[in-house]
């Protein structure tokens, strides 16, 4: 692959979300394993001109995407994490969400006088690129924005779910998209955060999450993705 094209890296966490991608990198995509993580690295066509997208599988959670935007993020212009969601709000099943600010709401120094999610020394949050967004939002205007909130846990119980509410109006939780902004803060790559909204982070989540993994609309993430990438 060509080195001097505009790159851009994606972490996919779950495997059975990955697969998706396939139809979307095209045939000449190469697969490749960094530090026993897989990845695909290919050339989109995109108004003129190619770009280079690199995927890397990272598995759920937030060491492990951390881990693979690190490997991403030494050789990208630009860093998406992207995948599926609970949802918050007046949002609906299958909604794409946009992250605006990411929290991560499990960072719990409380114990010695620090706000829940406040790192010491580091900001409460962490942001996504304005102009991207605002790109993303123009061209794609059902697109919802917000506050997504990261943490190491399946969100499944309404308690949760209204007491994370309460404490910061999310429109989204994952389990990775706090760490792959972190990440691209710290190389000074631009990111952003395209996740669909597959279960309402409620009592009923784990069987809505299972469900929306084999819907005929399961891919909608993915595809708005590459569609945004093949127009920059």
């Amino acid at each position: 692959m060509r080195d001097d094209l505009f790159t851009v890296g994606i972490v996919i966490a779950d495997k059975d979300e990955y697969v998706h991608i396939d139809k979307y990198i095209g045939e000449d995509a190469v697969a490749f394993e960094r530090l026993g993580l897989i990845g695909h690295d290919s050339v989109l066509k995109a108004n003129g001109h190619d770009i280079r997208v690199k995927t890397i599988c990272s598995g759920i959670g937030k060491v492990n995407a951390t881990a693979a935007a690190t490997l991403l993020a030494e050789d990208c212009d630009l860093l998406i994490n992207a995948g599926l969601s609970g949802g918050f709000g007046e949002t609906q099943k299958y909604d794409i969400v946009l992250g605006i600010e990411f929290i991560e709401h499990d960072f719990d120094l409380t114990a010695i006088g620090y706000k829940l999610s406040k790192k010491p020394g580091q900001t409460e949050t962490i942001c996504s690129a304005r102009e991207l967004n605002d790109d993303i939002l123009k061209k794609y205007p059902f697109v919802k924005k917000g506050v997504f909130v990261t943490g190491d846990s399946f969100i499944s119980s309404k308690e949760k779910h209204d007491s994370l509410k309460e404490l910061f109006d999310p429109i989204a939780c994952d389990m990775e998209s706090a760490a792959v902004g972190y990440v691209a803060s710290l190389y000074d790559v631009p990111f952003v955060s395209i996740r669909m909204v597959s279960d309402g982070a409620n009592d009923e989540s784990a069987e809505t999450y299972t469900d929306t993994l084999g819907c005929d609309v399961a891919d909608r993430w993915v595809k708005l993705t590459f569609d945004w990438i093949k127009s920059l």
